[in-house]
């Protein structure tokens, strides 16, 4: 029988990321906080990692954080799924969306109109995901570029919050690339880079654009 502690797929494996990366909390001096103060209006805030785990646990403090209501695309299911188990409490601002190549469009058309009603919170969850559900799509970069385009057009009017995860890896030669697929990321100006890496107290939110560090002490993260 497979050995569910070593498959990367599941919620097990997560679990025990958790344990070894976060397991002496502390309660630093950024205790309190809130990552919703962080994202921009006028740009997509595009959120990179390596481990899966760091983006669910930046992802569900964001949820956490913010009053305002967050309509979650969910295409890689890893948050819904701690949602489901009970992991991570559901909060009432909360929309999960879990499409299928059927019914994907569908999805992103109810997105915008709830979006251009109110202010929002919308989470493309991932990039990735994005490229796997299109990939029998003909030019398939030009339709994810149009969609993010479309959500980000959007958010702009109603001066709301548009996140896009990218689980991606750097090479010298080509710059930020999707992993694992290789496909070379797609970036715009309009846009404002968080990178997650893993520090011995919690998140370590690296932002290029200001030059600073930040971390999410792992007591405050939902998931640990």
């Amino acid at each position: 029988m497979e050995n569910l502690g070593n498959n990367p797929n599941s919620l097990l494996y997560y679990n025990l990321i958790v344990f070894v990366l976060f397991k002496n909390p502390s309660d630093g001096s950024q205790s309190r906080l809130n990552l919703q103060t962080m994202l921009e209006q006028d740009l997509i805030n595009s959120v990179f990692y390596s481990d899966p785990f760091l983006k669910a646990g930046f992802v569900s403090k964001l949820v956490q954080d913010t009053e305002l209501e967050v309509l979650y695309l969910d295409l890689d299911l890893l948050y819904s799924g701690y949602v489901v188990s009970g992991i991570i409490p559901t909060k009432k601002n909360l929309t999960l969306f879990q499409p299928t190549t059927e019914t994907l469009y569908k999805m992103i058309k109810e997105i915008l109109v709830k979006a251009s009603l109110s202010q929002t919170i919308v989470v493309v969850d991932s990039l990735n995901g994005l490229f796997n559900i299109l990939n029998r799509k003909k030019n398939i970069g030009k339709t994810v570029m149009s969609i993010i385009m479309l959500l980000a057009s959007m958010t702009k009017m109603t001066k709301s919050y548009l996140v896009v995860t990218s689980m991606v890896r750097y090479k010298k030669e080509e710059g930020w690339i999707l992993s694992p697929t290789g496909k070379r990321l797609i970036e715009t100006k309009n846009s404002k880079k968080i990178l997650l890496e893993s520090g011995k107290e919690g998140i370590v939110l690296s932002i290029p654009s200001d030059s600073c560090k930040l971390v999410i002490p792992a007591n405050l993260i939902p998931l640990v």
